[in-house]
Formats: C-alpha cells, sequence, structure tokens
C-alpha cells in the first residue's frame, strides 16, 4: 500500500484499487456470471428496514457457489481468492495467512431496493474491529467488492459513513435508515474491473440501484490467519480441493497460528 492508501485507509476505512482485473479476467468472470444467471436469487424486499429511502421495486439478487462452478466457468473466481493486485493490501492489514470467510455476487436491477447501513465502530466487535499499533493498522473481517460492471454517480449500490470504523458512539437508527444526514453517507464510483476495499466495521449499506444497467459485485469476505467466523469442530476440505493451487488451498485453510513476523528474530514458524 502506498503512502496515500495507507491515510486514506485509516481515515476513511475504504479505499478503491483499480484495474485489478485484466480485461480478460473481467470478461471471463461476466461470461460465467451470465452462464449461470438462472441461479440468481431475488431476495424479498427485506434489506431496506421499512425505510422509505431506500425502499425499491425490487429485491437484490444473490448468486453463489461460483468455486464449485465447472470448469472453465470457476476458474475467474478461484483466481480472484489470491489476485497478485489484491493480495499486498489484504497482507498490510490482515497479515501474511490471511483467510477466505467467503464470496457471493450480488446483483441489482433498475430499481432494486437498498440495503439499511449496518456495523460501525461501536458496539466493537473482536472479530469486525479496526486497530492501530505501532505505525501499523490491524483489521478484523475485510471486504473486497470486486465491480463486475460500471458504477457511475449516482447509480446506488454499496455505500458508507466515512471513519464510522473509528465511531465511539452508538448510530442512530434514522441515520442507518437512510432518512437523516443523507449528505455524510459516500457512494464510491468505480469502473468494472476495480475493487473496493473495505473494513467490515465500516458502517456501510447500498442505495437503491437507479441505473439501467444491472449491478454485479463479487463480494470477497477475508480474516486474519487465526480467526474464523465459520468453523465449528473438524475442518473438512472442499471438494475441489485439490484441483487448487497451492496459494488458493491456503487461503480457505483452516485458522490458526501462522507464525507472522512480530517484528523480532525471535519470532518465526511455529515448530
Amino acid at each position: 500500500m502506498t503512502e496515500a492508501d495507507l491515510y486514506l485507509f485509516d481515515v476513511h476505512g475504504w479505499l478503491r484499487i483499480p484495474q485489478v482485473l485484466s480485461p480478460d479476467e473481467l470478461a471471463a468472470a461476466n461470461a460465467a456470471v451470465d452462464h449461470h444467471a438462472d441461479r440468481i436469487t431475488i431476495r424479498p424486499n427485506d434489506l431496506a428496514r421499512e425505510s422509505g429511502t431506500l425502499a425499491g421495486a425490487t429485491g437484490r439478487g444473490d448468486l453463489g457457489g461460483m468455486l464449485t462452478w465447472e470448469k472453465p466457468y470457476c476458474d475467474p473466481f478461484r483466481a480472484m481468492m489470491v489476485h497478485p493486485r489484491l493480495t499486498p493490501y489484504l497482507e498490510s492489514l490482515l497479515g501474511p495467512g490471511f483467510r477466505l470467510e467467503g464470496m457471493g455476487t450480488i446483483t441489482m436491477d433498475e430499481g432494486a431496493e437498498g440495503f439499511w447501513f449496518h456495523e460501525g465502530g461501536e458496539p466493537f466487535d473482536r472479530s469486525r474491529g479496526f486497530l492501530y499499533r505501532n505505525g501499523r493498522m490491524y483489521t478484523g473481517m475485510t471486504n473486497a467488492a470486486v465491480q463486475l460492471s460500471d458504477v457511475g454517480p449516482g447509480d446506488g449500490g454499496f455505500a458508507c459513513l466515512p471513519g464510522s470504523h473509528k465511531a465511539n458512539f452508538p448510530c442512530p437508527d434514522d441515520i442507518r435508515l437512510y432518512e437523516a444526514h443523507q449528505e455524510r453517507m459516500v457512494q464510491p464510483t468505480a469502473r468494472a474491473g476495480d475493487v473496493i476495499l473495505f473494513c467490515e466495521c465500516l458502517m456501510h449499506g447500498a442505495l437503491r440501484w437507479t441505473a439501467r444497467h444491472q449491478r454485479r459485485s463479487v463480494i470477497m469476505r477475508y480474516n486474519n490467519g487465526v480467526t474464523s467466523e465459520g468453523v465449528m469442530g473438524s475442518y473438512t476440505p472442499p471438494d475441489f480441493h485439490d484441483e487448487l493451487t497451492p496459494e488458493q488451498q491456503a487461503v480457505i485453510s483452516p485458522p490458526g497460528y501462522r507464525g507472522e513476523d512480530k517484528g523480532s528474530k525471535l519470532y518465526g514458524p511455529k515448530q
């Protein structure tokens, strides 16, 4: 991360990383979504939480299972897990040995409802928090939203309250429902292939989608190597484990101590 990246992420809690996907990678990912479009599930209008300013004519579309799709349609998403343009950012925030918690694709057609603003620095969640110590940021769950379509000014979709990852007071409900202080919210613009990187404890949601083209965002949720929100009992590798590269296998491994360098020669890989 550059000095500007570090400053802006620390202050705002989110960052746009331009042109993470190449044109060929972008085309392959969109082709895979097109091929599985019949599997998109349209949610009931349940995300706006009765907010008049976020309500829409239809629900959001959810599509999962991309890592299990048949080849070649799974390949673009397996490659995204440890994309060389994205990995340095994740290592800066989560440390070596970061883990993928989950992946899904969000679609929104014109008029789709928004999503009430959730999370925030207060109350503190130890698996999703934000901490600064000794010149370094430490984040809990951190999300990478890979944009498969353009997001222009006023289109809607992902939005957030910059700086709210450091909040010390609970957020009033009328702000969470986008019924007050709307001018404080930011809806980032992005081009297809860009990534919006944000810590989960940043208060975020989505505005009603107004563009004529479909919103497509692949959401990848990461955590540090020793934290997990979904593993209980014994870990069983997925059926496709042996089809992955060593780097891809590492990012879906169970949580455990990675022996991250702590700034002293006394620390090293656990023996």
